[in-house]
């Protein structure tokens, strides 16, 4: 699944069948996985063709076909120019239309939240068989807190946390892969009905000495 910001949609306008039907369109053709990793191969900006989404995704010319078609359909991606190709033929480059995201039903919701979550337990259970695997011989962080804060507050927290694991990403992208190892970076920010009664921090903090030694200091 790609990078994917979703708010609460407009409520529709009343007798406007035509829309809603469209509406109900875009959600069902945006929810499939397949056309899920097309966006998020064009999340980037950059413009790709056809055949350079095939060969990402291991698929031919005619089934990428199939999906492009249908997300032009309903303008979740856009055509953004032509090109001509090493053999001549024109290329047509294509792009993600943020302004035709589609609206976001509870359903959606659903399904996009037991996605990441199963995602992310995934990762969870690969990163502790590692650890367990190789002795503690890398750093990790886990664990959970709770707290109280205002609505207001709440959505100032999630946008710096949110940007601060951006800029690891793209950071870590620029990054030559020569010295560095994979991680994998999970998070969440979540109701609770946890009682505050005391510290609710409940924080697993882990460093191999070799990784003291390297690391700066905090």
């Amino acid at each position: 699944m790609p990078y994917i910001s979703l708010t609460t949609p407009e409520k529709p306008t009343v007798g406007d069948p035509s829309g809603e039907a469209r509406r109900k369109k875009s959600r069902r053709i945006f929810r499939h996985p397949i056309r899920s990793r097309i966006i998020g191969i064009l999340r980037d900006g950059d413009p790709r063709t056809q055949q350079e989404m095939g060969k990402i995704l291991a698929m031919s010319n005619a089934a990428i076909h199939y999906h492009v078609k249908l997300l032009l359909e309903v303008g979740v991606i856009k055509l953004h120019g032509t090109r001509v190709g090493p053999n001549g033929i024109v290329e047509k480059l294509y792009t993600v239309s943020v302004e035709e995201w589609p609206d976001v039903s509870v359903d959606d919701l659903d399904y996009y939240l037991d996605y990441t979550v199963s995602w992310m337990n995934e990762r969870h259970r690969e990163g502790v068989s590692i650890l367990k695997g190789e002795k503690y011989q890398r750093p990790f962080l886990a664990g959970s807190y709770s707290a109280r804060a205002s609505l207001a507050e709440i959505v100032r927290f999630k946008r710096q946390v949110e940007n601060i694991f951006n800029e690891f990403f793209d950071r870590c992208e620029e990054t030559p892969v020569a010295g560095t190892v994979p991680i994998a970076v999970t998070f969440s920010l979540l109701p609770s009905l946890e009682i505050h009664d005391g510290d609710c921090r409940h924080v697993l903090e882990f460093e191999p000495k070799y990784a003291r030694a390297t690391g700066k200091e905090r």
